[in-house]
């Protein structure tokens, strides 16, 4: 697989599982205002599994791509001018 297909399907399952996360947050407190405790234990049996499956899947990929994309080098850092000096007690020609 390429990064960007990695990429992708990580946005999407991090979409997917703020939205399943919305979704589940907002019919359990209208379950809650409706004073229904089956539809809270309802929402949360249902839109909770697959929330939980996709962070997951979210996760993983995230630890992928903490490996995988490694496409553009860093940048050169400056040297110190410690680096520049000689050793003390060299003798230079």
């Amino acid at each position: 697989m390429t990064v960007r297909t990695l990429q992708f399907l990580f946005r999407l399952s991090v979409i997917g599982f703020l939205a399943g996360g919305f979704v589940v947050v907002i019919a359990q407190a209208l379950g809650i205002a409706l004073g229904d405790a089956g539809w809270v234990a309802a929402v949360g049996e249902n839109a909770g599994p697959p929330t939980f499956i996709t962070a997951s899947v979210s996760g993983l990929l995230a630890f992928i791509l903490s490996y995988v994309d490694k496409e553009k080098p860093e940048p050169d850092a400056p040297a110190a001018a410690h680096d520049l000096q000689p050793a003390a007690g060299s003798t230079s020609p």
